[in-house]
């Protein structure tokens, strides 16, 4: 979970978040009147509705700017072209109407109170959408999972210390683990665990070297006969393992977490043996899919009403995969995906080799 980027010391973002919504939410309201207004007094009147819509699009071409030059967080690449995020902008605007018209036709308001009812709705949904997709941070995260205790893995497992269904849910996945590393490890080969925690699915005591920040899930996984061996790194792209020696290099919900994405392939492309097996595991990650949803909440429950600065940084969860975006990452890094499934709708499975 390492960032290659600087330190840096920043204004708090809740701060920078408010002032931005205050000031965008304020644009709005002008933008909104002085065309409503100001254009029936000259006798050209602009429609209710599409004066807020000119109001709402200065809002968002506002905030597109403000963010870019007040608060950039270099966690957050945004890679769409200008003219598609001017699109999707004139869009969010056009959706914005639908509470407005509401508000008037149903609730009998004239312009002016729906329009500041209908931008405090529009801002409470943004401020959430933006806790979602925006503050996560990789950095921040693994500050937290270095220090975490070696017993983390363990909780998860047991449902009296989680939910019945976290607990499945993690249980799950380190048996389907234990059976995917099965299908392809034979005894002798050498076998890598990048990021490996505490190495929690090697219930068959496979020989793994593990790769890994934290000290303590380390040690608990070589008392536990999880881990032959392991290697402590500030950064998954410099493992120090030798070249081409590895038959099999597993990543298990890590690429998720990786600023230095490219890097880290790289460096697992580096250590794999000729003909080596690169395993991997990513949340099935599509926007607003059954992940999305699931994940979210129990960061909002864990991060905000349990108060786990982890979950508050979204568990650093700053690359989303799908089936097509993990393929063209791994073909991007000179890799040839030659298998990938879904477990549980929740989780992507996948098989690659070096290309050629």
């Amino acid at each position: 979970m390492q960032s290659t980027l600087p330190y840096r010391i920043r204004y708090r973002a809740p701060l920078v978040f408010l002032l931005g919504g205050a000031i965008g939410s304020g644009l709005n309201v002008a933008v909104s009147c002085i065309l409503y207004y100001g254009s029936a007094q000259i006798g050209h009147p602009f429609g209710p509705l599409l004066s807020f819509f000119f109001g709402a699009l200065a809002n968002q071409l506002f905030h597109h700017f403000y963010y870019h030059v007040v608060y950039v967080n270099q966690e957050i690449r945004m890679r769409t072209a200008l003219a598609t995020q001017f699109t999707l902008y004139a869009c969010v605007a056009g959706l914005a109407l639908l509470p407005l018209w509401a508000l008037m036709h149903f609730g009998h308001l004239s312009f002016l109170p729906a329009v500041v009812v209908t931008i405090a709705v529009l801002s409470a949904a943004n401020i959430v959408l933006n806790r979602l997709s925006t503050f996560s941070s990789a950095t921040l995260a693994e500050v937290e999972y270095r220090e975490m205790d070696e017993s983390f893995y363990d909780t998860l497992t047991d449902p009296e210390k989680v939910s019945r269904f976290r607990a499945w849910y993690h249980r799950s996945r380190y048996e389907r683990m234990t059976r995917f590393v099965a299908e392809y490890y034979k005894p002798g080969m050498k076998m890598a665990d990048l990021g490996c925690g505490n190495c929690w699915w090697n219930a068959n005591a496979i020989p793994v070297t593990g790769v890994d920040i934290n000290q303590r899930m380390l040690d608990w996984a070589m008392r536990n006969r999880r881990l032959a061996a392991y290697r402590i790194t500030a950064n998954l792209a410099d493992t120090g393992l030798e070249s081409g020696r590895q038959d099999i290099v597993l990543a298990s919900e890590v690429l998720e977490h990786m600023l230095n994405l490219r890097d880290v392939l790289a460096e697992v492309k580096r250590i794999l043996a000729p003909g080596g097996v690169f395993l991997i595991t990513v949340p099935y990650d599509i926007f607003f899919g059954p992940f999305f949803v699931l994940f979210n909440i129990n960061c909002i429950y864990m991060g905000y009403l349990r108060g786990s600065n982890y979950h508050k940084y979204r568990c650093g969860h700053v690359n989303h995969f799908t089936k097509t975006r993990l393929r063209q990452t791994l073909e991007a890094s000179g890799f040839e995906l030659k298998r990938i499934f879904v477990v549980n709708g929740l989780l992507l499975y996948a098989e690659a080799r070096v290309s050629g």
